[in-house]
């Protein structure tokens, strides 16, 4: 066990995508490790598992415990648009509870996944080392999702002054890997290709613009980063967690095509409405990241990446 990390570690949101490559991450290097989710069911690597509505119920934790907050409302792709609602509502209740559980318990260290999507749809690079204007706009597209991150980059600085908690915010670009769901129609974009790849259709669909440009990284990255983390103490910071790098949704396709070793011609289908369109470009800085984190591995590659969540999805595909 690393003598950095803390005696107990709570994971909110452990059965997630992202909380599951974290829980992977930490077993047995940890001795507390708690996971906290909707329903209270085990997750593998987890000490115990508690329900969110019950987390008041846990004994006394150790001094120095920290919480690592990956848990967000689980909206579904083709949903997205109608969900911006409930996606408000969740996000915003589920930071009100982390924060104010902390405030109970003494903890003051708490690590937190944002998102890309806080930047305003005007910039063109998503660069960290800016202050945020919360007067300019978020896409609309995603106004209330990016809100509800940005509210928690709000509370994480209020609680820091009023409370003494120190929150590391990581802004995650577009995640991709192990444990996200196995519906490909509503899966994240790489994951979702990475199991079309695997499928035996003629010709490999790209709906959408293929030429969008997009920061991927890979999910076990993202989980490190975040164990990483746990050996700061006394850090409020918010950061990108990106790769660097914009690769383009056709190049996506065409990895994942290499990862299962069969290459297919690129069908596409139409883009969406102008009302509908994304934002063409996301490209996010990466240098404050590896000035906070100065031990962190290099990240994978996208080859590397997709022929990982290749074998993990072909695995989980047969279980």
């Amino acid at each position: 066990m690393r003598v950095s990390l803390p005696p107990a570690v709570i994971v909110w949101g452990a059965s997630g995508f992202i909380g599951r490559n974290i829980v992977d991450a930490l077993a047995g290097q940890v001795p507390l490790l708690i996971g906290v989710n909707a329903s209270g069911a085990a997750v593998p690597g987890c000490t115990t598992t508690v329900a969110a509505a019950a987390v008041d119920t846990l004994p006394a934790l150790p001094e120095g415990a920290a919480i690592l907050h990956v848990a967000a409302f689980r909206y579904f792709a083709s949903q997205f648009g109608k969900q911006q609602q409930r996606i408000l509502a969740a996000n915003l209740a589920m930071t009100e509870q982390v924060y104010g559980f902390a405030m109970a318990r003494g903890i003051t260290e708490i690590r937190a996944a944002s998102s890309s999507a806080v930047y305003p749809a005007s910039w063109a690079v998503q660069d960290d080392a800016v202050p945020l204007d919360l007067n300019d706009w978020p896409h609309d597209g995603e106004a209330a999702y990016a809100w509800s991150k940005r509210w928690g980059e709000i509370t994480a600085e209020l609680w820091h002054r009023r409370a003494g908690i120190h929150t590391i915010s990581f802004r995650l670009t577009n995640p991709y890997g192990p444990h996200d769901t196995l519906d490909e129609a509503e899966a994240h974009v790489a994951t979702a290709f990475v199991i079309r790849a695997a499928g035996d259709a003629p010709e490999f669909e790209v709906r959408g613009d293929p030429d969008a440009e997009r920061d991927f990284i890979y999910a076990g990255d993202v989980a490190a980063a975040f164990v990483e983390s746990l050996a700061l103490r006394g850090v409020t910071e918010a950061v990108n967690l990106a790769f660097g790098e914009t690769r383009t949704v056709r190049d996506l396709a065409a990895c994942a095509m290499r990862a299962a070793g069969r290459q297919r011609p690129i069908k596409l289908t139409s883009p969406p409405a102008a009302g509908n369109r994304g934002v063409k470009v996301r490209r996010a800085t990466a240098a404050k990241l590896r000035q906070l984190l100065p031990g962190l591995a290099p990240f994978r590659g996208l080859d590397d990446g997709m022929a990982a969540t290749l074998a993990w999805y072909r695995d989980a595909l047969r279980g």
